[in-house]
């Protein structure tokens, strides 16, 4: 399929008019999260895709907690930038200075440095040293990339995986070498680890496992439907258990490692998956954010059930407080929900924003 050839070059030729001519006719957020949910899929026009605007600005692509300290929490909105709440989500700063621009993708947290960030944007990585009060850019290969999703090495010391619409990239202080023996596909949308170390990658081509003995992809999506991955999440107690999310055939599901992978969909309204978050606890549960909200599935187990009636529909970043694990985040558009139940209520967590120094409310939906 001829995705774009990057989610923001599309963005930007959307803002321009190139490809709607009625684009003023239409709310902009809705056109940006269409996009970035289907791409040019041909039955784009089937997927009811509604985003309301919001105080983010932006559209809310990631939501990243404090596992140290839960009540620092911070949120990336492509288009409106970075945020920071240092209270649970009650009241938010933008951290925004030294970015060129605002279109920003994913934020990943040091685990041995917890002021230390680093952040993907359409115009590179950036870091900061100081809880995103400033970023400075980091130069050498993964300038000016498109960069989609972090993950830290939790065996690595310190090396960062890095995903990019060139392929997957890892290093540390800013000396990064490109993974590319076994991966045949450039546009990688999310890369993720297990506690052991083992890194998944998730491209619009399949699903990859990295062998760093050998410094090679190998491909683990053999059999797939729908090879076109946005999201991708390991049970950390099994890490042969993996799920992915496709572009517009749900969920699957392996239980060896990749070896096998089985349609895991029964009781999901919707087929177009935004985000997926698995959630370790008593009762361990898997939430599939879509574009007709989030469902749940309680042990492994499935049909899905569907949660949270009083969101919005299209739910594109979802996160979990670690010490209190029924606490879930929600992005919808450039709103931000919380829940402390599970996902049966919701309230929006994005009422107050610190823009320029001074505080913004708000209009409720």
């Amino acid at each position: 399929m001829a995705f774009e050839a990057t989610t923001s070059e599309r963005l930007r030729n959307l803002t321009r008019g190139q490809f709607l001519p009625r684009l003023f006719d239409l709310p902009v957020l809705w056109i940006i999260v269409a996009i970035i949910a289907v791409g040019s899929v041909p039955s784009a026009r089937a997927n009811h895709i509604h985003m309301h605007g919001g105080p983010f600005i932006g559209v809310v692509l990631g939501v990243t907690i404090d596992p140290v300290n839960p009540s620092t929490a911070f949120v990336v909105a492509h288009g409106g930038g970075v945020f920071r709440s240092k209270n649970s989500g009650a009241t938010w700063l933008a951290l925004n200075q030294g970015l060129p621009n605002r279109q920003v993708f994913s934020l990943a947290q040091d685990p041995r440095n917890r002021g230390k960030l680093y952040l993907g944007t359409d115009d590179g990585l950036f870091l900061s040293d100081n809880e995103g009060a400033a970023w400075r850019p980091l130069t050498g290969a993964l300038a000016k990339r498109n960069i989609r999703s972090l993950v830290f090495d939790p065996q690595g010391e310190g090396n960062l995986y890095v995903a990019t619409d060139q392929g997957v990239f890892a290093g540390k202080n800013n000396e990064w070498t490109r993974f590319k023996a076994g991966l045949p596909y450039d546009d990688v949308r999310v890369v993720v680890a297990d506690s052991q170390g083992e890194i998944i990658a998730g491209a619009f081509g399949g699903v990859y496992r990295l062998i760093k003995s050998k410094n090679r992809w190998q491909e683990i999506g053999a059999g797939l439907s729908d090879t076109r991955i946005r999201a991708l999440a390991i049970e950390p107690s099994s890490p042969s258990v993996i799920y992915a999310g496709t572009a517009t055939s749900g969920v699957f599901k392996t239980t060896n490692g990749g070896q096998n992978w089985q349609s895991f969909n029964r009781g999901l309204l919707n087929s177009t998956v935004m985000s997926l978050l698995y959630v370790p606890s008593a009762e361990p549960t898997l939430y599939v954010g879509t574009v007709d909200g989030i469902f749940e599935s309680k042990k492994g187990k499935i049909p899905w059930q569907s949660i949270g009636p009083d969101l919005p529909f299209t739910v594109s970043a979802m996160a979990y407080n670690p010490k209190q694990p029924r606490q879930l985040y929600a992005g919808s558009g450039g709103r931000l929900y919380v829940s402390s139940n599970g996902g049966k209520n919701w309230r929006e967590s994005s009422s107050e924003i610190n823009y320029f120094g001074t505080v913004s409310h708000s209009t409720k939906r």
